[in-house]
């Protein structure tokens, strides 16, 4: 038979690592959310819900997606 190795198909590493950076969450928004809003938003994350949502490591921010989506639709309905 043919015993040549395949490469494995290419994972899928937004569902593993839900975690993103300020500059990667407004890639993600498509640039509807500015990064000025979003570290004014972290400013007040105690008082607005978004201290959940988030974690630092060193100097580093990071916002979990999913959670962002819940609050962000949580804290502006209409």
């Amino acid at each position: 038979m043919n015993n040549i190795e395949r490469p494995a198909p290419p994972q899928n590493t937004e569902l593993k690592f839900p975690w993103l950076t300020i500059p990667s969450l407004v890639q993600f928004t498509n640039e509807e959310v500015t990064e000025n809003q979003i570290r004014w938003w972290l400013r007040s994350k105690k008082t607005n819900g978004l201290g959940k949502c988030t974690r630092i490591i060193g100097r580093k921010i990071y916002i979990n997606k999913h959670r962002f989506m819940e609050w962000f639709e949580q804290e502006y309905q209409a």
